[in-house]
């Protein structure tokens, strides 16, 4: 029975050898695998403050630039300058006269237009405008032509002579000095029947 006991001593001894190396392997495995995961980084946290954009849109400005008015403009409603003005006479029209018949009391001429501006020369002219219209001369009415000489002036004419004048003139005939022809243009005043009183030559150079 003695010759039993070292059997079962080393028998014992080996399974205490073969379980100390069991745990050693076991806890160099778990070593092993502690050391062999990686270490997770460690992230901002997610509730960090994050600086935040406005949502709201930035207000654009639509402020007008003034425009300065054009220079020497006139002022809106502001009337423009009559040049006509200084050819306007109460009760009087100017005519211009295309024929008279010798011996008789009529003439016959058209209307007039007044041309003038800052473009037209000697303060604007008197321009035929329209058909010729038959005027009667009343009895009685006074007639003035104009003179050549050493200063250009009207004089008194008998009515028939400033008929014949005019009738010369619209034809393009000569004419007696010191008279002339100065475009036909004459000013005239009528009474209620619209006859003429009277009728006077007018000078345009």
């Amino acid at each position: 029975m003695s010759a039993h006991r070292p059997l079962v001593a080393a028998a014992l001894l080996a399974t205490t050898v073969l379980s100390l190396a069991a745990c050693g392997a076991g806890s160099t495995t778990s070593t092993a695998a502690a050391s062999a995961s990686p270490a997770v980084a460690t992230s901002p946290s997610a509730s960090a403050t994050v600086p935040q954009q406005s949502s709201a849109t930035p207000a654009i400005s639509h402020t007008a630039t003034a425009h300065p008015s054009a220079p020497g403009k006139p002022a809106q409603g502001t009337p423009a300058a009559d040049c006509t003005t200084a050819a306007q006479r109460p009760g009087h029209r100017v005519v211009n006269v295309v024929s008279g018949t010798a011996g008789s009391s009529e003439i016959a001429a058209t209307a007039t237009k007044f041309i003038c501006g800052p473009n037209v020369d000697d303060d604007g002219y008197y321009q035929p405008a329209g058909s010729p219209t038959t005027f009667k001369i009343a009895s009685g009415a006074q007639g003035e032509l104009f003179t050549l000489g050493n200063t250009t002036a009207t004089r008194g004419v008998p009515v028939a002579q400033l008929i014949q004048h005019a009738d010369d003139c619209g034809h393009h005939r000569p004419v007696d000095r010191p008279y002339s022809c100065f475009g036909g243009n004459y000013d005239i005043t009528v009474d209620v029947a619209g006859h003429i009183t009277h009728i006077s030559e007018l000078y345009h150079p």
